[in-house]
């Protein structure tokens, strides 16, 4: 059963959150980010995903995402981020600081399943984070990605990665 880590600072949400998804997933509720990431940390676990509340005290959605995603044990794993703001900037800095998905509250937990399973999907969803070239054609010949976000000469790419692999001095 996929692990999910739900953190929001209303009880009545992580309510929502537990009872809408105890079904299909062992879901874990925390209070507000510090909570959320001291748990992950002392108990050495890596969930297969988060929903985060935005506005919580102590540690707050942005901080949150910002210290995972610069962590080097969390900073794969997919996060849906909750907010009862609408607004397209907080929005698009949820997605700068590389969030999965937004959605906004209230929320019908129908959609948040749906977002869940999508994020869950085993191939790996890419929003350009920064992979080179050679990172992009890799996860593609492993089958991670369904898809080249450029047009890319795979045989350039595949001699410059085994020059570099033959050039490495420790091996």
């Amino acid at each position: 059963m996929k692990k999910i880590l739900a953190i929001d600072d209303e009880k009545a949400i992580r309510l929502i959150l537990e009872t809408s998804l105890k079904k299909k997933y062992n879901v874990t509720t925390k209070n507000d980010g510090e909570e959320g990431y001291n748990w992950m940390v002392k108990e050495k676990i890596i969930p297969d995903l988060i929903i985060c509340d935005i506005q919580m005290p102590n540690l707050d959605g942005y901080e949150f995402l910002k210290r995972v995603r610069n962590s080097g044990f969390f900073g794969d794993i997919p996060i849906i981020m909750l907010s009862g703001e609408e607004q397209s900037k907080e929005r698009v800095k949820c997605y700068q600081l590389k969030a999965q998905d937004y959605l906004t509250k209230p929320f019908n937990p129908v959609e948040l399943i749906e977002l869940i399973e999508k994020n869950l999907d085993s191939k790996i969803r890419v929003r350009n984070y920064g992979l080179n070239s050679g990172d992009k054609y890799y996860y593609y010949r492993m089958g991670a990605l369904d898809f080249m976000t450029e047009t890319t000469d795979a045989s350039e790419i595949e001699t410059r990665l085994k020059e570099k692999f033959l050039s490495r001095e420790d091996f």
